[in-house]
């Protein structure tokens, strides 16, 4: 699934929110709203580390290769 850097950030906002002290937190993907709970916290906290890294996997650099081709004497 694609996740945008807005949705990441929507998601460290409840975990922040439910850290704090807030009892419960809702957040809308794609048109579905979630509600979580303290009880849910861990959940909640899995699923902005699979948001955090499936935008990273999207942002992976190429190596830089040369290739060197020579005739003779080389």
């Amino acid at each position: 699934m694609a996740y945008t850097p807005e949705q990441l950030a929507e998601v460290r906002q409840a975990i922040v929110a439910l850290s704090t002290g807030q009892r419960v937190v809702s957040i809308t993907q794609n048109g579905r709203t979630v509600q979580f709970a303290q009880a849910n916290l861990g959940d909640l906290k899995a699923l902005g580390r699979e948001m955090a890294a499936v935008l990273q996997a999207g942002k992976r650099r190429r190596s830089r290769t040369r290739l060197v081709v020579t005739g003779k004497g080389l």
